[in-house]
């Protein structure tokens, strides 16, 4: 028995497959229809989800994740002309502010709202320093790859942490995909 043999674990590992099982499912499906974005940002969500952003032949294409553990499949929505706005995030820190374990960092950010029609809510899309992680996609994009990962992987794993410096680069990208 090992030392992290416990149902809980199994549970993880359980869901990083259906997780993966759904990703490739999504990958190979987006591949017959022809959907190849030369460029995506991809947004984990605070659930565990993922959001990919991305402009196509004029319209702003959304895929959205299922959260880490959830039901669903990855959906790919479209838009001609969205609806967003932001609402501003800041949490600031407590304590000593995180170092030496003691207290909370805090984080600052902010939310883009994209209004879907009915009967979906509006889409919460986070930007938020110390919160959540961001990655841009050129030639190579984990989303969409077609090979499977090895062994219990997760997309979102590939993501960099969103830092306050990387704050105006994820700022450009999305001005250029809602507004190209």
């Amino acid at each position: 028995m090992g030392l992290f043999d416990d149902g809980n674990e199994a549970k993880r590992k359980q869901n990083l497959r259906e997780l993966e099982d759904k990703r490739c499912r999504f990958a190979e499906r987006m591949q017959k229809e022809g959907f190849a974005p030369a460029r995506m940002l991809l947004v984990s969500t605070e659930q565990g989800g993922l959001i990919g952003l991305s402009r196509v032949n004029g319209r702003l294409c959304v895929v959205v994740g299922p959260d880490f553990g959830g039901e669903g499949e990855f959906e790919l929505e479209e838009y001609d002309h969205p609806v967003v706005s932001r609402e501003q995030h800041l949490e600031p820190a407590e304590g000593l502010g995180g170092i030496f374990g003691f207290g909370k960092k805090g984080s600052v950010g902010y939310y883009l709202i994209l209004q879907r029609p009915e009967p979906k809510e509006p889409l919460r899309i986070p930007v938020i320093a110390n919160k959540n992680s961001a990655l841009v996609c050129t030639k190579k994009n984990p989303l969409l790859d077609l090979r499977r990962r090895r062994g219990d992987a997760n997309v979102v794993w590939d993501m960099k942490p969103v830092e306050k410096s990387m704050m105006a680069k994820i700022d450009k990208e999305i001005e250029e995909l809602l507004h190209s």
